[in-house]
């Protein structure tokens, strides 16, 4: 894998629009941009030696209360990550709260620039992957919903009896571990679950490091949807292909579980580091708009309780079928949707 896949845009554009529909494009987008406030700050954790958290928050304008969403970022990511996704999910009517985890975020590509090399890029990464690091990031969860529960601005806006977790690529794994995957080698192997999470999206997530996957995730008892892709990699996976990332979906048992495997996405496709840089691939943009639906209705599902959205979701496979393969296990959406399975689940 090239090193620009895990840390730059590649530079491929998509068709240009005519100036008419760039213009309606354009003042759609503003008047949805305007309906969400967007804020930045930082917590300061005294309980973890002054751990500093910055913050994203993008907050929908209107009384609420609003179903809260947070999201955890990539390997080398920051408080920006994902942002047509999360900005699309606020629109819906949602507060959404982008953590930035310190010692795993983009300030282990600093001073030196971005390494120009794979093995650059490996050697920088390394050093956000220790256990300290995770444990870290680990920990940025609940004291974040701690601090927004006491935020008297989100007073009667927000609802935190409806609190949902996303993450992309180690975020996922924040996200898994949030829900109850255990950590083999941890004294205590689900100490950082949080019980405050109802739902969760896992973007790019791995199989478990040195687990049996059925045992990493027998405890997960929150409905899921999983999102990968069949050119979904980087340097740093264990996974002999992307599909392996489908371990997790195969793995839970204990609640309702969706997937989506997209034909050409790559690991960069749910970051959105693309969209920021303005230098899409050709399928970026309709994948783009597959992953924000999908995520919001997901939400709407299992957040807001949306009856029609949680019909909608058994109808994945049928409604996909053009651009990849999706899958469904939950009773009452009938049989599970048939997988090959994955090494340690065969």
């Amino acid at each position: 894998m090239k090193p620009a896949l895990l840390i730059a845009a590649l530079v491929a554009i998509l068709p240009a629009a005519t100036p008419s529909a760039v213009s309606a494009q354009a003042a759609g987008a503003a008047a949805a941009r305007g309906a969400v406030e967007v804020r930045y700050g930082q917590w300061t954790d005294a309980a973890r030696g002054g751990r500093v958290v910055p913050y994203k928050l993008y907050l929908p304008k209107g009384a609420g209360p609003f179903p809260v969403v947070v999201h955890s970022h990539g390997l080398g990511g920051n408080r920006e990550a994902s942002t047509y996704i999360l900005q699309a999910v606020a629109e819906a009517g949602f507060i959404v709260v982008t953590l930035q985890h310190a010692g795993s975020d983009s300030g282990i590509l600093a001073g030196g620039g971005r390494p120009a090399t794979e093995a650059g890029v490996v050697a920088a990464g390394r050093t956000g992957m220790t256990a300290e690091a995770a444990q870290s990031r680990y920990g940025d969860l609940p004291f974040a919903l701690d601090q927004l529960a006491n935020d008297p601005a989100l007073k009667g806006k927000a609802d935190f009896a409806r609190v949902g977790m996303s993450g992309h690529s180690f975020g996922a794994l924040s996200t898994l571990t949030a829900v109850g995957q255990r950590l083999a080698s941890a004294h205590n192997e689900t100490r950082f679950a949080e019980p405050r999470i109802k739902a969760a999206i896992a973007y790019s997530p791995n199989k478990p490091r040195g687990d049996d996957p059925r045992q990493a995730f027998a405890r997960i008892r929150t409905p899921m949807l999983h999102f990968t892709g069949s050119e979904d990699s980087t340097p740093f996976d264990l996974e002999k292909t992307p599909f392996e990332r489908t371990t997790p979906y195969q793995a839970i048992t204990g609640a309702d579980q969706y997937l989506i495997y997209l034909d050409g996405a790559d690991h960069a496709l749910f970051g959105g580091r693309r969209v920021v840089t303005g230098q899409l691939k050709p399928i970026d943009g309709p994948q783009m708009e597959i992953v924000k639906a999908e995520t919001i209705r997901f939400w709407n599902a299992h957040l807001k309780g949306d009856g029609a959205a949680l019909s909608e979701l058994c109808a994945l496979p049928k409604r996909l079928d053009a651009t990849g393969d999706a899958y469904v296990k939950a009773v009452r959406c009938g049989p599970p949707t048939p997988i090959a399975p994955v090494d340690g689940l065969r």
